[in-house]
């Protein structure tokens, strides 16, 4: 009996997101793709050393197989956190561009797909989840659509409110996002200014011990901007 209720469990679990490639390959597409994000801005991609060692640890994360199965980059701002998540899902759409739905996907414990949202957008979009209206039906088709997609990135995490209140209910929208994709194990990434060290002291003990379980964490630390006039 218990069996069986690990193995129905362990089919509602997304699997861990891999890419077919090696990390050398994964690193020379995954650089590609931030010079194109920067070329795009009518920028200069410049990268130093300690950039190329953060992307070269995504790579590896991206091909490997450890248990972690989310990603937190954070640190200054500027230093290129969100340049890093765009590229990405740019790859990953380019990588899959060739691929065909397929009916098994709707068996998948998950929506396919790579979606990226800012933290602010996303309390936007809770608030209308625990207060449904006629008005709000698509921001709350949104938000579903976000809380089950394969890949989610939450973009300047820290930067909306921990908890806001709505029609006199409060709303965590970060909090409650984190843990429901916590608990099928989909893949989430995550943008902040905010060192893992504060997480807790912004959110709680709880969302803290979910990152340091789920998540890879890449530092920038007090690397500098690459906001300057080009």
């Amino acid at each position: 009996m218990f069996s069986q209720l690990m193995q129905r469990k362990k089919r509602t679990m997304a699997p861990r997101f891999r890419l077919p490639y090696t990390p050398e390959q994964v690193y020379t597409m995954l650089y590609a793709s931030c010079c194109t994000e920067v070329q795009s801005r009518f920028r200069t991609f410049r990268a130093d050393d300690g950039y190329k060692r953060h992307l070269w640890d995504i790579a590896r994360w991206l091909t490997g197989s450890d248990s972690s199965f989310g990603l937190f980059l954070c640190g200054n701002r500027g230093n290129g956190k969100t340049t890093i998540i765009r590229a990405l899902q740019s790859l990953v759409f380019w990588l899959r561009s060739d691929e065909t739905s397929s009916s098994d996907d709707r068996y998948l414990p998950f929506r396919p797909g790579f979606e990226i949202i800012s933290a602010k957008e996303l309390v936007r979009l809770a608030k209308a989840y625990t207060s449904p209206t006629r008005d709000n039906r698509e921001d709350v088709s949104r938000y579903l659509h976000l809380r089950d997609i394969e890949l989610l990135a939450i973009d300047d995490l820290g930067v909306e409110p921990a908890e806001s209140l709505n029609y006199g209910e409060f709303v965590t929208a970060a909090k409650d996002i984190l843990s429901y994709r916590y608990d099928l194990q989909l893949t989430t990434l995550a943008t902040s200014n905010l060192a893992p060290s504060e997480i807790k002291d912004y959110y709680d003990e709880r969302i803290a011990d979910r990152f340091r379980e789920m998540m890879l964490i890449i530092d920038f630390g007090n690397e500098p901007s690459f906001r300057t006039s080009q």
